[in-house]
């Protein structure tokens, strides 16, 4: 039975990472430790794989687009650091029982979005709570403290259930308290902003064919935007955003898709940044194929972003020697990407413009990185194309919301095929396109300087964590040794 709940608990975690589904979350890890409570370590690594399997198979089902054994080992991969939370003695009785399987997350969870390669965030607990009160906590203590409040939340659950626990009820009472009197920043400055989705056609087998429709798609709604803003219909905007690999041709390179740019910022009287992928070369780094932001005026291409954070097993290939052997799929890597260093960041019409590229956005401490290098905006170049009609690109849509609000920045994103939007600092979206079509997204955002106590400090949940988990076994394992006859 334990071993059918801690499954069921696994699917309803799952299940709330769905719109307006945050409480889920909640109910979810409370069932978790309640089939752990008191249980041998043995048993807790049994229910504890059952939970975290059934989890990430629903969570991130969307990489089986790519192959079942890529979303199985992916599956694998998530599952392993939350072993580390069976190894924790559960116990509701203990006093110890609100903060422990916290701190227990919050550390699990650092580990698994830095380990390995880099690490995967995806599934953290606070992302879940992008529509629910405990969100605004974020701007306090980032993910890590949100992901906490869930567990705290839990279990309060079942220590009122269990115990009718007053104390329970006032610790809930203080975090609601908390949670509704963060205050959120504002300003007077206001930056107006236009975001293209050209879309992604599916035509012919060539894939020189791709690229030219995609950069004639961008190309083609662009200009749209801009009879609009010449017609009077639309306002002029301060910057036009285009998503990651808009174009695939290198645009750096004298051709078509140069000209085709040229010719449209000559046009507009804003700069526009462009998604494109290029080919870097160095003779430090090697020569490879770049994912870069660049900010195009009538004068050509002036700065460049280049993604730091580059995903493995997508971009490039982590033990290639090894793996290649092995997997033919993988000859469709042929090279791998290489890194930009430090973050992006545009001086666009006397503001501070951020730029971050698709997965990028789900690293709170790159995040952070560009917000402390003068960030008052931030733009999300991302090519979701591939996992299309799948929860993929709602998933990251959410994790931008909540980044969001966690640095009270405005966000824009800009997808080849879907989600594109503009998210405020509140978290609302203020306009948002469909999957698979073409569209343009406008609107106005705040330009904000004033940093968040998470982005001046993002360490200091981790750490208050670790310090917990460190008294709080001492202190088990003093007990239980004075227990010892």
């Amino acid at each position: 039975m334990r071993f059918l709940l801690s499954t069921a608990s696994g699917a309803i975690v799952a299940w709330s990472f769905y719109p307006h589904h945050w409480w889920a979350s909640i109910i979810g890890i409370a069932l978790l430790l309640a089939t752990l409570d008191s249980k041998p370590r043995r048993t807790r690594l049994k229910l504890t794989t059952a939970f975290s399997l059934t989890f990430f198979a629903f969570h991130v089902q969307w990489v089986s687009v790519l192959g079942n054994d890529a979303w199985l080992g992916l599956v694998i991969l998530c599952t392993l650091p939350w072993l580390l939370f069976a190894l924790l003695p559960i116990d509701s009785k203990s006093k110890w029982f609100y903060l422990q399987p916290a701190a227990a997350v919050v550390v699990m969870e650092a580990i698994r979005a830095n380990w390995p390669w880099g690490g995967f965030p995806w599934g953290l607990l606070a992302y879940s709570q992008v529509d629910g009160p405990l969100v605004a906590l974020s701007t306090l203590g980032g993910q890590a403290l949100v992901s906490g409040a869930v567990v705290l939340c839990a279990a309060i659950l079942i220590k009122v259930i269990k115990f009718r626990s007053v104390t329970a009820l006032l610790i809930l009472l203080f975090l609601s308290i908390a949670s509704a009197s963060v205050d959120t920043v504002s300003s007077s400055q206001k930056f107006e902003v236009a975001a293209i989705q050209g879309n992604v056609p599916r035509v012919g087998n060539e894939l020189s064919v791709q690229r030219a429709a995609v950069l004639n798609n961008h190309v083609k709604t662009t200009e749209l935007l801009l009879t609009d803003i010449e017609s009077g219909v639309t306002p002029q905007p301060d910057l036009i955003v285009w998503p990651e690999s808009g174009t695939d041709i290198d645009p750096l390179v004298p051709g078509i898709a140069a000209e085709a740019i040229s010719d449209l910022a000559q046009r507009s009287d804003a700069p526009i940044l462009i998604g494109a992928t290029t080919w870097y070369s160095s003779g430090s780094k090697g020569d490879g194929p770049t994912s870069s932001g660049i900010m195009w005026t009538n004068d050509g291409p002036t700065q460049i972003y280049s993604k730091n954070h580059l995903v493995p097993f997508g971009e490039y290939l982590p033990l290639r020697e090894f793996l290649a052997k092995w997997i033919t799929r993988f000859d469709q890597i042929p090279n791998d990407f290489i890194p930009g260093e430090g973050p992006g960041v545009f001086d666009v019409a006397g503001a501070k413009i951020g730029d971050v590229i698709c997965f990028e956005v789900a690293y709170a401490i790159h995040i952070y990185d560009t917000i402390n290098s003068g960030a008052q905006l931030i733009t999300v170049q991302t090519n979701n194309a591939t996992y299309g009609n799948t929860n993929q690109p709602e998933q990251q849509f959410a994790i931008t919301r909540f980044r969001a609000i966690e640095t009270q920045r405005a966000f824009l994103v800009a997808s080849t095929s879907g989600v594109s939007g503009l998210i405020q600092i509140d978290g609302s979206v203020s306009g948002r396109t469909k999957q698979f079509e073409s569209a343009i997204v406008t609107g106005s955002a705040p330009l904000i300087t004033e940093k968040t106590f998470s982005t001046k400090y993002p360490f200091w949940v981790l750490g208050f964590s670790l310090i917990l988990l460190l008294v709080s076994t001492r202190s088990y394992w003093n007990a239980r040794f004075k227990r010892t006859p």
